[in-house]
């Protein structure tokens, strides 16, 4: 047990002895020695000199602020919208490395800068925003061999059910995101994302979904026909599917006409204005969004600080306003506005304008956060 003065594990304290018994540390205590702080975890009715187990770390026992039985992440209680429904995720579970600089441009020796590591990918962010509100929601990404249980980790401790498949000669995927006062601009390699199929969702996963939500754009810049193949996965059962193109560059290598025509069956498509430009065709955003309801019948397009545009086939444009938000990082708002939205949406289809007003809330909380992801 800890020393007072020193702070390290000692066996040779007169007020300690310790053991191991399979795996497990047992510690004896002096009934007249007080420890410095609260006593861990004790058997009930304890008496002085009681045996303190301290289990090991592949024992897995729930943190105490979870009660016992439930699962990770954050726990709501009352009536929500999107209670009882069943989500997945299909997309990207990337490493982020989030660099902020005071740089005003590419070029200036070794400036000053703040970089942190981050678990990110839409996938992975979409379905952490989900976990973060209750939902009930499973992930299907692929990651390098060597970080399954690290991403796994991140995602079950948001609430989500990870289905991580891992590439034994690909790294995980890493995008890098350089932003200074004027702007943000990102770089990505694929990597194992780059490599995920139809072949990698589990159909009983699908078959209890209530909405599949497909995004990422390395994975989805595997090809028109790996899109399509996904899309047909996620219609083989009762779920409605939804696609965020994730990428103007995605959809420029792909080509806008074998993009849409691979989103044959798609119930909802979240474009960002910018992606909707670049499938829709033209410079007016309206005009593009009523052309892209001809493929999709609900389009929803994020706008950033303009809020949102929905487009139903045969209706008019409406906007929803955004949230009002104080920014810290901009990045993940996009995922958490979809999270927002397809949570609400799940349960009453009907009400578009009310999920998009979902989607505007979760996505200014995102502007909170530095990295994509809730705090867990």
């Amino acid at each position: 047990m800890a020393s007072p003065s020193s702070g390290r594990w000692s066996r040779d304290r007169p007020h300690t002895s310790s053991q191991y018994f399979n795996d497990t540390m047992v510690v004896v205590c002096d009934p007249s020695w007080k420890p410095p702080f609260s006593p861990i975890e004790t058997e009930k009715n304890s008496a002085p000199g009681t045996l303190f187990r301290m289990s090991m770390p592949h024992e897995g026992a729930p943190p105490p602020s979870r009660p016992e039985g439930t699962r990770a992440g954050r726990v709501l209680t009352g009536r929500r919208r999107g209670a009882g429904k069943r989500f997945l995720v299909v997309g990207d579970v990337l490493d982020g490395v989030l660099v902020h600089t005071t740089a005003h441009r590419i070029g200036v020796h070794d400036p000053a800068a703040e970089i942190r590591h981050r678990p990110t990918g839409a996938g992975g962010n979409t379905a952490t925003w989900l976990g973060w509100l209750g939902a009930e929601v499973d992930v299907v990404a692929r990651v390098g061999v060597d970080d399954v249980y690290r991403h796994e980790r991140a995602l079950e401790d948001a609430g989500v059910r990870a289905h991580l498949r891992y590439d034994a000669m690909t790294s995980t995927g890493v995008v890098v995101s350089v932003r200074n006062d004027h702007g943000r601009t990102a770089m990505s390699d694929p990597a194992a994302s780059g490599k995920i199929s139809a072949a990698d969702v589990p159909p009983s996963v699908v078959a209890r979904a209530d909405i599949v939500h497909l995004t990422g754009a390395a994975m989805l810049g595997g090809g028109a026909d790996r899109l399509a193949d996904l899309v047909a996965c996620a219609r083989t059962g009762p779920a409605r599917v939804a696609v965020d193109p994730s990428s103007v560059a995605v959809i420029e290598t792909i080509g806008a006409d074998r993009f849409l025509h691979a989103l044959r069956g798609v119930d909802v498509l979240f474009p960002d204005q910018h992606e909707a430009l670049a499938l829709g065709g033209g410079d007016d955003l309206d005009s593009a969004v009523r052309r892209l309801t001809e493929h999709v019948p609900l389009v929803v397009v994020t706008a950033g600080a303009d809020g949102a545009l929905i487009g139903r086939r045969g209706r008019s444009v409406h906007r929803v306003p955004a949230t009002p938000a104080t920014v810290v990082d901009t990045i993940g708002a996009g995922d958490a506005f979809v999270a927002g939205f397809v949570r609400a949406w799940a349960t009453d289809p009907v009400r578009v304008g009310a999920a998009a007003r979902e989607g505007t809330r979760v996505a200014a909380r995102a502007l909170g956060f530095v990295g994509g992801r809730p705090p867990v």
